[in-house]
């Protein structure tokens, strides 16, 4: 089964091909980037990425702009260029064979993430402590750097360096033999590189080959090797190269096909040599000398010095000592980190449990003095209630005040309208009386002709008087229907008539309290608006305080206008009182709906007619009342109610 799985990604492979992971055109990209650079923080990030493009093909230039990188980074105090040079330059270290350098700096530079907070930078260096202990055979550690790594990647979701650390934990599992767990994450690691645009590491097809030999499937080894291997010389890429051809020449040895494993090793270590690659100078060195030692001892002393220098460079005891002992200051800075979270965790129990007897002494201090202040509440409370009661009263008191004066508002104007009938009436009676005794004179004087002419005006005095009896009489039941108590219940109502009726009932009681006052006042009806159905009296009452209050308003102005307007929009009826009175400021209509609240002089006005009518209006009608007003300018107060 694992044969198959593993046979049919190599068919995706050849199916898909690769993506070009270094190209030559990159550097002349990035030194053009880096000498157009405005500020220094980009200057080092470049540098950064200049030292990673030269590790592949030229360590020396590639230590150059990392140390660049470094020197800038420390001068602005700059953490993520100081721990991506770090990481970059340890990488070049491991290449050169300086195991505990390199490690020292892999750990400084997660030091410097973490201090700073940015975790996502830390995730390089992790990886890349992994990496040299891969590189020292401690493969369950290195399993471990590398899953922390890939913890970081998934936070900040970066899929390429998630399939990189993938294809990581797969190269530690093939040496501890979990062969079906480093299967698992070589396919999740190509997946996930297909999906990338840096596109597939040529070194998957090395941990790939490298698990096919583990699995004895020789040939199949061998292919992903070769398509590993097209890659990186197609794309100059050095150092992935000498490993694909040192593990070509292990696979000749294995099959102890001797001249092709020579060739490789040959091949490997100059690849490696060309870029001071110790790990594998040392691997194909050894392999070299194997292969001479039975048939040219000369040959075979020379590839064993080669290897002894790499091997002392890269695990001479000095420097096992030193990684020993950046291994021991680690766990000193892991325990130190330890105790102190312990001390942390004392002192905050020890500070918690202060903080919960201060509390406690507090809330008994509180309880006390929270028992006389009840006491003093309650009294407080005492009088509140007798002084709310007062109010109340009052406020009844004030309420009832304003309701007379505006029904002796209201009986004036109506005692105003029909005064005008009974004077018509009065009149037309006395001239009708006169003519009743001219008539029986003529009849006297046997005139018959005259009688009936002066019968004829006698019948059309009649009739006028008649006709105004009856529009008194149409005044007063009006009249008394608006005055009538209310029984609460809404009933279909003109808008139109009652505006209009209220209009003119304001305006005739004004005049009958103030003989001076004289206004103009005009009607803009609507005339389609529908009936509603409204309490017809309070209604009337918010109309006539509206309207009293523009009459109020227009008393002092040259030329005083109030209009009544009505009209329809969307699903409302809106009555519009508008007068040229002087308006109000922001601070007078802030308040002007407050009970209690007026600009009439003391003894004017109670202050509760606009309180009365918000309340009519809002809550009894389930309507909107606003008010416009510029100082100097007018006022107007808007009424809208739904049509059902």
């Amino acid at each position: 089964m694992k044969t198959i799985s593993l046979t049919l990604l190599l068919a995706l492979i050849c199916i898909l091909g690769f993506a070009q992971n270094v190209s030559p055109l990159q550097a002349d990209s990035l030194n053009h980037e880096l000498s157009i650079a405005k500020n220094d923080t980009s200057r080092v990030l470049i540098l950064v990425s200049l030292c990673e493009f030269y590790r592949q093909s030229n360590p020396d230039s590639a230590l150059l702009y990392g140390q660049k990188a470094f020197k800038i980074a420390e001068q602005i105090n700059f953490p993520k260029g100081l721990v991506r040079a770090y990481s970059e330059v340890g990488r070049i270290q491991v290449d050169l064979g300086n195991l505990p350098k390199a490690l020292k700096m892999y750990f400084k530079a997660k030091q410097i993430a973490e201090n700073n907070h940015i975790e996502a930078e830390s995730a390089k260096p992790i990886n890349f402590i992994g990496g040299v202990y891969l590189n020292l055979e401690d493969y369950p550690r290195a399993l471990n750097y590398f899953q922390q790594a890939k913890k970081i990647y998934e936070l900040s979701k970066d899929n390429a360096s998630i399939a990189h650390s993938d294809m990581n934990i797969g190269n530690a599992f093939v040496p501890m033999n979990q062969l079906d767990s480093a299967l698992f994450y070589y396919q999740k690691a190509y997946n996930e590189m297909i999906q990338t645009s840096n596109g597939v590491n040529p070194l998957i097809f090395l941990g790939i080959g490298n698990l096919q030999v583990k699995l004895g499937n020789n040939r199949l080894a061998l292919d992903y090797y070769q398509k590993g291997l097209k890659i990186t010389l197609k794309n100059n890429i050095h150092r992935a190269s000498t490993s694909l051809f040192n593990a070509i020449a292990d696979l000749y040895k294995k099959t102890n096909q001797l001249d092709s494993c020579t060739y490789y090793a040959k091949k490997g270590l100059k690849e490696a040599q060309l870029i001071s690659f110790q790990r594998n100078i040392l691997a194909a060195s050894t392999l070299l000398a194997e292969l001479y030692e039975p048939r040219d001892a000369k040959e075979a002393l020379r590839y064993y010095k080669i290897a002894t220098a790499a091997k002392d460079s890269l695990f001479g005891k000095e420097n096992m000592q030193m990684i020993a002992q950046e291994q021991e200051r680690q766990e000193e800075i892991k325990n130190a980190e330890i105790t102190y979270q312990n001390q942390f965790r004392q002192y905050a129990l020890l500070a918690g449990l202060a903080i919960l007897l201060l509390v406690a002494f507090f809330l008994y201090r509180n309880n006390q003095e929270e028992k006389k202040a009840k006491n003093l509440i309650q009294e407080q409370k005492d009088k509140v209630e007798t002084t709310l009661s007062q109010l109340k009263s009052t406020q009844a008191q004030l309420i009832q005040s304003e309701k007379l004066a505006s029904l002796g508002e209201l009986t004036a104007g109506i005692a105003h309208e029909i005064q005008n009938p009974l004077n018509f009436v009065n009149n037309f009676s006395e001239v009708s009386a006169e003519l009743v005794e001219e008539m029986n004179q003529e009849l006297d004087n046997g005139d018959i002709n005259e009688a009936k002419e002066i019968a004829n005006d006698l019948k059309q005095n009649l009739e006028k008087i008649n006709f105004h009896g009856k529009r008194a009489s149409s005044i007063v039941k009006g009249m008394l229907e608006h005055s009538r108590q209310t029984s609460g219940e809404r009933e279909l109502t003109d808008i139109n008539i009652l505006a209009d009726e209220y209009l003119r009932l304001s305006y005739h009681g004004i005049r009958s309290k103030d003989s001076s006052f004289n206004s103009d006042y005009e009607t803009d009806f609507d005339e389609t608006l529908p009936k509603i159905e409204v309490i017809s009296q309070d209604m009337g009452r918010v109309l006539l305080n509206l309207i009293n209050n523009a009459f109020w308003a227009v008393k002092t102005v040259t030329k005083p206008l109030v209009t009544v307007k009505t009209e329809q929009y969307d699903n409302q009826i809106i009555i519009k009182v508008i007068d040229n009175g002087q308006g109000m400021s922001e601070e007078v209509k802030a308040k002007i709906f407050q009970p209690f609240f007026t600009t009439k002089p003391t003894g004017q006005g109670t202050g509760l007619g606009l309180s009365l009518a918000y309340d009519i209006v809002t809550k009894g009608h389930g309507g909107t009342i606003d008010v416009e007003s510029v100082e100097g300018d007018g006022t107007t107060f808007i009424v809208k109610l739904q049509i059902v």
